[in-house]
């Protein structure tokens, strides 16, 4: 995949983990977007989501939202799906986001299949996609990015390789990032 450079827009994640954030100081430090957690499995709302927006917002951020996707089934997935729009609609309205929805996909706890993987993963981007009428992008870390066949290629991705040198590797489905999450700290 490509390197970086000094020219790319700079942005950053967050969370409830983050706690509160003066997002003046995040602007003030060239951060031009930010991507927010949502929601995560099939109720879990972060509590931080309705009040990060809001401030990154006012402060003049670009906004995107994502999911942590914890389905181990298409159906399970596509509910999954439901549960993340509707989190970012209590948020504000749709148009509100600047960034597309983002699917966060980077972990196999329940121990399936690649095949199951895949189709996961496509059933909530297609379910996303008919709720927001966006293409969401997919996010992932270095190594989980092989489990992914060239059928999700189609969207853009955001991945994670926590190195300011070390490019993230070719994968089946991508040969370039969108956006690439060099570290976790800022």
């Amino acid at each position: 995949m490509q390197s970086r450079s000094v020219s790319h827009a700079r942005g950053i994640d967050v969370s409830r983990w983050q706690g509160s954030i003066d997002w003046k100081q995040v602007r003030e430090a060239g951060i031009s977007f930010v991507f927010i957690k949502a929601s995560q499995g099939s109720s879990l709302e972060d509590p931080k989501f309705a009040e990060n927006v809001q401030g990154a917002k006012a402060a003049g951020l670009l906004v995107g939202a994502y999911h942590f996707l914890g389905a181990a089934s298409a159906a399970a997935a596509r509910q999954e799906a439901k549960h993340f729009v509707e989190t970012m609609k209590k948020a504000g309205p749709l148009a509100w986001f600047d960034l597309p929805p983002v699917l966060d996909y980077e972990n196999n706890p329940a121990g399936i299949s690649r095949a199951a993987i895949n189709q996961a993963a496509a059933a909530f981007l297609v379910e996303v996609e008919r709720l927001t009428g966006r293409q969401p992008i997919l996010y992932t870390g270095n190594a989980f990015a092989a489990n992914f066949d060239e059928s999700l290629g189609r969207y853009d991705l955001w991945i994670a390789r926590y190195s300011e040198t070390r490019v993230p590797d070719d994968r089946p489905a991508w040969n370039k990032w969108t956006f690439w999450q060099y570290t976790d700290s800022g």
